[in-house]
């Protein structure tokens, strides 16, 4: 790719998600084109539904989208998305703590980057962005920071998703090391507006809004949708992308308790906060009560033990390497809670 040339033409991945769809709407903005791939003809209609946050003409935007009918566990699907492509961004995985996903979930966020990894190399696409998790990163102990640097330890506890992100980062490497330039990004947990009944931190207003009396009392990290894709975007300018190559960078603007996160999200919605500690042990009172309803019922279980292990603990996450490397700054959570529970409130007016 020519990174001088002023306009390029971006393959994204996972396009009609939170995350993928703000992405598309700001390479839009600056003038770049936009190829997608999607599964589902239906997926675009949330993708005009996600940037019709963000503009008043979602429908004008997304026909200058080149929709493609691909999949990442598709090889030759993505062979021919890649035709005329400068650049790569893999946004597209699959979240999921449920143990009935765990064997998709390992396909796709795996096998589905290896995929796209051959695939660009085959076809002479060089040039890729790769959207991880701070889930890939390593842990610290005694609440010291998680940064780009903390070592993963294979013999530590980890979740599914947490080893299927790290080992769709490795086939990244993989590729770096047979001739790919690439970026890694290692989001924290991406606060913005879309699917409020589907899962992801949208449901955290959907959910507070109905009422919720509980809290656990761990926390992690928070960053604004609009920061995550604004850093990617920074990093793979024609500018910053040589000195941003073959380096991962932790996107986190703050870290909060749960407690405090929802608490502002609560505010925001003009609805009562949570007031009750929701402890270890009765969380795991809970995921166990969930998991047999779900037997049951047949229905996925809201909670589980993966996510209540993980919502149990206080996890540290240090952003500030995009900072002081690049000019960068990220928006005060408060400022982003408030902005998306006014989308939220807007939209429940329009139903």
């Amino acid at each position: 790719m020519n990174l001088n040339t002023e306009t390029r033409t971006f393959l994204v991945t996972g396009a009609t998600g939170m995350l993928g769809a703000r992405i598309v709407f700001d390479l839009l903005k600056q003038g770049d084109r936009v190829k997608a791939i999607y599964r589902q003809s239906k997926r675009i209609d949330q993708f005009k539904k996600n940037i019709g946050f963000y503009c008043q003409n979602p429908g004008e935007l997304t026909n200058l989208v080149e929709w493609i009918e691909a999949d990442v566990l598709d090889y030759q699907s993505l062979c021919d998305a890649l035709e005329g492509v400068d650049m790569v961004i893999h946004s597209a995985a699959m979240v999921s703590f449920h143990r009935d996903d765990e064997k998709a979930m390992l396909e796709i966020n795996i096998n589905g980057t290896a995929n796209l990894v051959n695939a660009c190399l085959f076809k002479g696409v060089k040039n890729i962005c790769h959207i991880s998790s701070i889930a890939a990163l390593g842990k610290e102990e005694n609440g010291a920071m998680i940064d780009e640097e903390s070592t993963w330890i294979p013999e530590q506890k980890h979740s599914a998703y947490a080893i299927s992100k790290f080992h769709s980062e490795m086939e990244i490497w993989r590729g770096i090391n047979e001739g790919l330039n690439a970026v890694i990004v290692n989001p924290s947990v991406i606060l913005g507006p879309g699917e409020w009944k589907a899962g992801g931190s949208p449901a955290f207003f959907n959910n507070l809004y109905k009422g919720m009396a509980f809290y656990p009392e761990g926390g992690t990290g928070f960053v604004d949708v609009r920061d995550v894709s604004l850093a990617i975007l920074t990093l793979i300018s024609p500018e910053n992308f040589q000195a941003a190559m073959h380096k991962r960078f932790l996107i986190n603007a703050e870290n909060l308790s749960y407690q405090k996160a929802f608490t502002l999200i609560a505010e925001s919605l003009q609805v009562q906060a949570p007031k009750l500690l929701a402890r270890k042990y009765l969380l795991g009172i809970a995921w166990r009560a969930a998991w047999l309803a779900g037997k049951l019922t047949g229905k996925k279980p809201m909670i589980t033990r993966e996510s209540v292990s993980n919502a149990s603990k206080m996890q540290l996450f240090n952003g500030g390497r995009i900072v002081s490397e690049f000019a960068f700054r990220y928006r005060p959570i408060g400022e982003t809670i408030s902005n998306i529970g006014q989308m939220y409130l807007a939209d429940c007016a329009k139903k």
